[in-house]
């Protein structure tokens, strides 16, 4: 046993000498922890310091807002400093505020009767702004779709009825206060009533990116706090559009300029159809395949008729249902034929599912599509809020290509004269007069107004329905073409 002492001594000396080492080690990790937390609980308070410095509490006093005098009211109510809006208040506007990412929250009790509770946001003035509003008569109903709305303001236009996708039920209680927040992220927004996520918007839809903030409808406001840059990691970049991938939509389109249409009127007369020269815009279709003809012409009082034209190439004859979404009246022509006209109109009782509101829905015709090109006229008119269109094929089985039209150019008429004067039938019941305007050919019915012809080359003209004049200049004889019915007419001797 004494020949192992020194051996046992040694392994003795070994174990210690490791034992010290996994000691420090040890010590110095629980050193590294130890300094991490420290950090991590120095940097919390002022993470949160941060964050408060950012937020601003709105005072509810008369020095902070734009008003009517005698529509709005600054006083306590159920123990709270309030700002009461009475009804016809007009915009109640926060003065010196430019808001753009960020949070806008604050509590609402409704005062009713009233129809609508708003809050504008990005408002540049009453023409540009988006509005978020609670509609007070569905208030405490889970199944009112359009108990809370979103939408733009174009030139003045409430956009309402061209978002049905943008609103839903509010959540809201009558007779208690009711906590409302918009979250707002570059082009998302998310907007909860009560704690609830009620309305996520993947587009916002208005021009300004940032402006004043307002609100309107007879309401008791407190508690308005506003968080510039706190968007609780919304993305600030566009949310996905679910029709985007569908090749159904016709999307892209020729447009002409916008018209006065006199009520009463319909343009379905020869007067009325557009000439090829007259499509000298181009318009696409915006998310959802809408066609968003507000935003393209701005507002008016008056009632307005746009023409829209596409071409559409298939492979054969293709029989498929076009699907019509539209505000507030439309006239639908292929190859010249008039296929479907209807109206969709909110104020006197005409409106479509869903709620005079524009959809995919609205409407339907039955498209019966040639071999080759194939040309689609869609007049659209309004006066009343949005203007749009939407259409979609239901069947694009065949279909080569859809274009926005192209008109062709124009051909110059060589020797005009030669067509001018008047051309009787036979039996001189029907007469043809043509006269030239500016380097144009015209030609007056019997008992229209002239007409101005459209020329294709070789003597022909175009009217418009599918109406073509063929000129025979050595026989003095001009053929009315008409869907495969010919008549002729002979050019009169000058008196």
């Amino acid at each position: 046993m004494n020949d192992l002492e020194p051996i046992l001594d040694v392994l003795k000396d070994q174990n210690i000498t490791n034992l010290m080492k996994t000691f420090l080690k040890m010590k110095k990790i629980i050193a590294i922890v130890v300094l991490l937390l420290g950090i991590a609980f120095q940097s919390y308070p002022q993470k949160k310091q941060t964050k408060s410095a950012t937020e601003t509490v709105v005072e509810l006093t008369p020095k902070k807002w734009g008003f009517k005098e005698g529509k709005v009211a600054f006083l306590k109510y159920k123990g709270r400093d309030v700002m009461k809006i009475n009804s016809e208040s007009g915009y109640v506007v926060l003065k010196d505020f430019i808001f753009k990412d960020g949070i806008i929250e604050y509590d609402i009790e409704p005062i009713l009767p009233t129809f609508a509770l708003a809050v504008y946001f990005h408002r540049k003035d009453e023409k540009e702004q988006e509005i978020v509003y609670l509609r007070a008569p569905k208030i405490g109903n889970p199944y009112a779709n359009e108990g809370i709305q979103y939408c733009p303001y174009l030139d003045g236009v409430n956009m309402w009825d061209m978002y049905p996708q943008y609103q839903a039920p509010s959540n809201a209680k009558q007779g208690q206060w009711n906590h409302v927040k918009l979250v707002i992220s570059g082009k998302q927004m998310n907007v909860f009533v009560n704690n609830k996520l009620v309305l996520g918007i993947p587009e916002l839809e208005g021009r300004e990116t940032e402006g004043g903030i307002a609100f309107t409808g007879s309401s008791y406001i407190s508690h308005l706090k506003i968080k510039p840059g706190e968007t609780e990691g919304l993305s600030p970049s566009e949310g996905t559009d679910l029709t985007r991938h569908e090749s159904n939509y016709i999307r892209n389109w020729s447009i002409t300029q916008a018209s006065e249409l006199p009520t009463g009127t319909e343009p379905t007369t020869l007067l009325s159809i557009p000439k090829n020269e007259t499509f000298t815009e181009k318009i696409d279709a915006e998310r959802n395949g809408l066609v968003n003809l507000t935003r393209h012409f701005g507002n008016s009082d008056k009632r307005r008729l746009a023409w829209l034209k596409a071409t559409i190439i298939t492979k054969k004859p293709i029989k498929t249902n076009l699907q019509l979404g539209f505000s507030d009246e439309i006239w639908v022509y292929l190859n010249d034929k008039i296929t479907y006209t209807d109206k969709n109109i909110f104020p006197q009782n005409m409106k479509k599912y869903p709620n005079g509101r524009i959809s995919v829905q609205n409407g339907s015709t039955e498209l019966n599509l040639k071999q080759g090109k194939n040309e689609l006229l869609i007049g659209v008119a309004n006066d009343f809020y949005g203007w749009g269109i939407i259409t979609r094929l239901e069947n694009t089985k065949g279909v080569e290509e859809i274009t926005a039209y192209k008109a062709p150019p124009k051909i110059a008429i060589e020797n005009i004269k030669q067509y001018i004067g008047t051309y009787a039938t036979s039996d001189k019941s029907s007469k043809l007069i043509f006269t030239q305007s500016n380097g144009d050919l015209t030609v007056q019915m019997s008992g229209q107004p002239p007409i101005l012809l459209s020329h294709l080359g070789n003597n022909l003209f175009e009217v418009g329905l599918g109406i073509e004049l063929q000129f025979d200049s050595q026989t003095k004889h001009v053929i009315l073409k008409e869907n495969g019915f010919d008549l002729e007419y002979t050019k009169e001797q000058e008196k």
